[in-house]
C-alpha cells in the first residue's frame, strides 16, 4: 500500500501498524512488513507526486481479505493499495 506523503515518520508508523494490527485481529498472521520508503508514483494520486511505499507479506483466510480492503479504502492515510496472491510454487520459494 501507499501511505500519504505529507504524513511524519510517526503517522507512517502508526499506519504501518494499525493495518498489521487489522490483520492480525482478522485471525491473519504478519510474515515480514518491508518498508521501501518515499518515492514518485506514476501518476498523481489525489494531487501528490510521491508516497510512502509498504508491502506486508501475511497469511490470512479468504474471507478476512474483504473486510481489509474496505479498511484500506476507507483509511484517510493509504492512497492506494493492492492485494496480491502469490502463486503456490513462489510460496514454496519465499
Amino acid at each position: 500500500f501507499i501511505v500519504r506523503p505529507n504524513l511524519d515518520e510517526d503517522a507512517v508508523d502508526r499506519t504501518i501498524t494499525a493495518v498489521e494490527e487489522f490483520i492480525k485481529g482478522q485471525g491473519g498472521t504478519i510474515d515480514s512488513t518491508d518498508k521501501k520508503g518515499r518515492k514518485r508514483l506514476a501518476y498523481e494520486v489525489e494531487k501528490m507526486r510521491d508516497g510512502y511505499y509498504v508491502v506486508i507479506t501475511f497469511k490470512a483466510k479468504p474471507e478476512s481479505i474483504s473486510p481489509l480492503q474496505r479498511m484500506m479504502t476507507l483509511s484517510e492515510d493509504v492512497i492506494r493499495s493492492l492485494i496480491v496472491v502469490p502463486e503456490p510454487a513462489a510460496i514454496g520459494q519465499a
